[in-house]
């Protein structure tokens, strides 16, 4: 009875499978299955255990965060961030899927860092629950457990998932196409494009491209009454490209005011680009280099230092390993490197050459490594490494029986010690949660507790990053939100930055309400350590404000507004400093004017004496 159960419930040959029948999920368990569950189901437990006091806790976020959530507060307080040009760029970078999904549920949990939480859940979810069925679709459970515990392994991956960010939708894109594509989902794979160009372009850029080859492939290579059905599906993609097309201008489109995204040329002559700079890209390093540092880090995670030769020998034992899977396949005569995973690999790299002609156009060059060859590499060698080594008939993957599946274990067994090799256990860090309510002190709960929201902060801009997010504040610039891409944006945020160091360096507290009343600022924090004694001198900020921070710095100690604020908070005699803890002054630009009108002669020096 069990064998004639267990006969029946063998899988499709594969051919089935990409004739677009249903993919049969079997209940019989084996042993094999049982331990790599419970070795998925360990890792999982641990790489949760890791970040558990970070994933989920209102005062932790990553510093993307302070960039692409924030502007979410706005469902609670609607007028909170109006006419704000920071936060209309930063919209800009929410595409429209994800900032819908997001304000809902923002709305349901009335809060923006806990929403970006869940968008977080949501995305690991699908990312880990898609590689699974695409795994799974092509090689069978065993693999596929293999495959889900990689993908967590993969920290580098993994962390840029952190936060519920736009690019935390990349991974489930990559997956979903996968899935979709093995298993011959035709209309499926088209939605899957239509949603990623709504959800993250670049992404969904590799991946349209992957499809198309994949159509062409098909069509070139197809036979009999196969021809028709490859033929309709590659007319159908092209028919629906100019939707695509359409849909993703309009998602990257920015307005005049913001301008357009800088080209390759004008970015190789700012400084902002360049060593030392807000975003040293430039110049690119060679793409080999690139390739091996960013394309490999399923194998080798940057969080780890292997020994040097491991490093070096690492490129070629994956190259070697992927060609060894294509003449052993040729060899037995079976499919051991999907077309569908291969031609993902080639679209990646297609996109990232053709973005270092035409960056940033088409987004920064390495992040089109990163993420996609991550879930090629994962995908591939799962897959190929099982049905490589499979005792059974072509097809007939599924069957994980010992007596037939223990070499494409042992294959597994392998690959996993060749990862282990390159990256450890991938459990180090905090998966990017670096950023806390509190990491510079109290000042953003007493922002959000005691001034008015209309309150308009400004700072040294590094030291305000966090005010949008944490003090729900409009902030005047801070480092987060200083993007260099667009020309028009960049060009009011460099002025900004300018007056904000000005008036962070200002050699008199008059000075100092000279230069900020023009901007409608209500409220300026001193950072207090780049004046403890011996500090100006260490003081760095990005190198194109260089020429403006040397005169500033080169002053006396003494010589600087902050030197005469008050020792301490005394609202009765110094109405103007409301706040001040071991990170930060706060001051009361309104307040401090009335107080030098009445007090013209004041210094500060008498206070201190």
């Amino acid at each position: 009875m069990l064998a004639e159960t267990s006969k029946q419930m063998r899988p499709p040959p594969r051919g089935e499978a990409l004739a677009g029948k249903p993919v049969i999920w079997y209940r019989r368990v084996t042993a094999s299955e049982v331990v790599m569950c419970l070795l998925m189901a360990a890792y999982g437990a641990a790489f949760y255990s890791g970040i558990s006091q970070y994933w989920f806790h209102p005062g932790w976020t990553t510093d993307d965060a302070l960039q692409q959530v924030y502007p979410f507060h706005e469902v609670l307080h609607p007028q909170i961030f109006k006419d704000d040009i920071t936060t209309e760029v930063m919209k800009g970078y929410l595409a429209p899927a994800h900032y819908y999904l997001c304000y809902a549920i923002t709305w349901l949990v009335g809060d923006p860092i806990m929403m970006s939480h869940w968008v977080m859940l949501i995305q690991v979810i699908l990312t880990l629950s898609l590689l699974f069925a695409a795994v799974r679709c092509a090689a069978g459970t065993v693999p596929a457990f293999f495959a889900v515990t990689w993908l967590l392994h993969s920290r580098n991956l993994m962390q840029r998932i952190t936060g519920g960010l736009p690019r935390g939708w990349a991974p489930p894109i990559f997956c979903a196409f996968l899935f979709f594509a093995l298993s011959g989902r035709h209309r499926a794979v088209l939605v899957t494009i239509f949603l990623g160009c709504l959800l993250n372009p670049p992404a969904t850029l590799v991946v349209a491209g992957a499809y198309g080859l994949l159509l062409i492939w098909r069509v070139a290579t197809a036979r009999g009454d196969e021809v028709a059905s490859a033929k309709r599906r590659l007319i159908e993609l092209f028919i629906c490209s100019p939707i695509f097309a359409l849909t993703t201008l309009g998602v990257v489109n920015r307005p005049e005011s913001v301008g357009q995204m800088v080209t390759f040329s004008e970015a190789s002559r700012m400084a902002d680009f360049a060593s030392g700079g807000r975003f040293p890209f430039l110049p690119f390093k060679p793409a080999i280099s690139e390739i091996r540092t960013f394309g490999l880090e399923a194998f080798v995670a940057r969080f780890y230092d292997p020994p040097e030769f491991v490093r070096s020998a690492m490129p070629f034992v994956v190259l070697g390993g992927l060609v060894m899977l294509g003449a052993r396949g040729r060899r037995r005569r079976r499919t051991t490197l999907p077309a569908e995973i291969v031609l993902l690999g080639v679209s990646a790299l297609s996109v990232y050459f053709l973005s270092r002609v035409f960056a940033f156009k088409l987004y920064v060059p390495n992040r089109h490594l990163q993420i996609p060859l991550a879930v090629f590499f994962v995908s591939i060698f799962s897959i190929g490494l099982w049905r490589a080594f499979h005792r059974g008939e072509p097809g007939r993957w599924a069957d994980s029986r010992w007596s037939v599946a223990w070499p494409s274990a042992l294959a597994l067994v392998v690959c996993g010690s060749i990862v282990f090799v390159g990256s450890s256990l991938g459990l180090v860090g905090t998966l990017n949660f670096n950023y806390s309510a509190d990491k510079k002190g109290w000042m953003f709960a007493w922002l959000r507790s005691n001034t008015p929201e209309s309150s308009f902060i400004a700072g040294h801009p590094t030291h305000l990053d966090g005010v949008q997010l944490f003090a729900v504040r409009r902030g005047y610039v801070t480092t987060e939100t200083t993007h260099p891409f667009y020309t028009g944006y960049y060009a009011e945020m460099r002025r900004r930055n300018e007056i904000s160091l000005r008036a962070h360096y200002s050699g008199s507290l008059r000075e100092l309400v000279d230069i900020l009343e023009p901007e409608g600022i209500t409220h300026f924090i001193f950072r207090r350590d780049d004046f403890y004694p011996g500090a100006l001198q260490k003081t760095k900020f990005f190198a194109s404000y260089k020429d403006l921070l040397t005169p500033l710095l080169s002053r006396p100690e003494e010589d600087y507004a902050y030197r005469q604020l008050p020792v301490s908070v005394d609202m009765e005699r110094y109405p103007f400093m409301p706040f001040k803890d071991h990170y930060s002054t706060i001051i009361d630009v309104k307040a401090l004017k009335g107080f030098l009108e009445k007090n013209p002669s004041w210094s500060g020096r008498e206070e201190k004496k």
